[in-house]
């Protein structure tokens, strides 16, 4: 009996080192409430998606299964199921990720309209990042813009009292997995619309912080057609795309399939990659069976459209239906080509087809290239984050050159409706 008190006194303050998960369940005395946490989906797939929304495909257990298949080595996917007197109420994703900063920012992308003593500040700070490296947990999901990491069942816990419970849980999953691969020494809480943000984020030590705003096209009920929606255009934003139209002849567009993905997996990826280098913040970034293992998992939910040129595949976009809006995911093109087709907005005017064909009433082209997505007619929705050091030290010190390090975007907004 005092051997098993020793060694138990050991695990706690030691956090002896371990592969695997220490703990699959706990308590949260508080909030009455049983914790069940996984590394496989499989392992809580049918309570899982009984909890999310049934309309979205990103956050349904086949999604998730993708991400396990085509993660890079320093991502790894937690899953935590909440439950209040034997009934599944709560679920939360969780991404352990070891972040290298100096590497997920590209300044150059933000600071060329800025004062020549921000753009040295922004280089002092992205040298001082460059020199680390740390665990970081995500409550959500790196490779999405949104909040798709989290769902409570309906009528349980207001936004603020979700926000709560999930603080409490990472205080104890920072003890429980100390020394595991999965170990962390921050926490951010990726991506909340206005409305859904905290009242005063300071009662939970949390750093908040804007990014790119998610860049959403609001469909008019009286788009019957693509030839509909132009004719909602001024003037002089119409003959831009009709002239961006004109350019893409010669460039074959062509549903593809999983055969056709497959074939194709290479160069889609080596696509995607080039669209990422310009992206200014990446934080993720699957392997390149991604899309191919994607559409394994989904099926006919994701629409994979290819651009060929001469038989070459020059571009590609996706999407999915998620009740009634569109979301657009990954994308990729030929840059070299890119000014002689207008590959890329002609992207853009495509899924605007596709969201009036499905009937969706809002298209979601999420951030980065802004200011074109809003020539088209999409609109910035703000969206915040928050950090949280777990050293609550280091949390204070931080605060201020955290805000500065994360680059803001210079963009004029377009308005092309009449």
């Amino acid at each position: 009996m005092q051997t098993e008190t020793i060694v138990k006194k050991r695990k706690t303050l030691w956090c002896p080192r371990s592969s695997e998960l220490p703990i699959e369940s706990f308590r949260l005395d508080k909030w009455n409430l049983d914790v069940t946490i996984k590394k496989e989906i499989s392992d809580i797939e049918p309570a899982w998606d009984k909890l999310m929304p049934k309309d979205e495909s990103f956050a349904q257990g086949k999604y998730l299964k993708t991400l396990e298949n085509t993660n890079p080595d320093n991502l790894k996917n937690l899953y935590v199921l909440l439950s209040k007197e034997g009934q599944d109420i709560g679920a939360v994703l969780i991404q352990s990720l070891v972040l290298r900063p100096a590497e997920s920012f590209d300044y150059e992308n933000y600071t060329k309209a800025r004062s020549f003593l921000s753009r040295l500040w922004q280089k002092i700070s992205q040298f001082v990042m460059s020199l680390i490296t740390f665990r970081m947990m995500t409550i959500g999901n790196l490779y999405l813009t949104g909040q798709y990491g989290i769902h409570f069942a309906e009528g349980h816990y207001d936004n603020e009292t979700q926000f709560d419970i999930i603080s409490d849980l990472t205080k104890v999953l920072k003890k429980e997995l100390c020394n595991t691969p999965y170990r962390f020494s921050g926490v951010l809480y990726k991506d909340y619309f206005r409305e859904h943000t905290l009242a005063k984020p300071e009662r939970l030590g949390f750093l908040p912080f804007d990014i790119d705003p998610n860049m959403i096209l609001k469909l008019r009920p009286s788009w019957m057609s693509f030839d509909d929606y132009l004719l909602d255009m001024k003037s002089k934003y119409r003959v831009r795309l009709k002239n961006a139209l004109k350019k893409f002849k010669g460039i074959e567009r062509r549903v593809l399939s999983l055969e056709d993905i497959e074939s194709q997996s290479d160069l889609m990826y080596k696509l995607y990659c080039s669209i990422l280098e310009g992206s200014g913040f990446v934080l993720a970034q699957g392997k390149d069976n991604y899309f191919s293992e994607l559409k394994r998992q989904l099926g006919g939910e994701l629409q994979v459209v290819g651009y060929f040129h001469e038989e070459e595949l020059v571009g590609f976009y996706t999407w999915v239906m998620e009740g009634d809006k569109m979301d657009s995911h990954f994308i990729g093109f030929d840059k070299s080509l890119n000014n002689k087709y207008q590959i890329y907005l002609n992207i853009l005017l495509d899924l605007v087809r596709d969201a009036i064909g499905q009937k969706a009433e809002s298209l979601y082209y999420f951030r980065t290239a802004l200011e074109i997505k809003s020539s088209v007619g999409a609109e910035p929705f703000d969206m915040t984050c928050y950090f949280k050091h777990t050293n609550p030290i280091i949390n204070k010190l931080i605060k201020t050159p955290f805000k500065s390090f994360v680059p803001q975007q210079s963009w004029k907004q377009r308005h092309p409706f009449k």
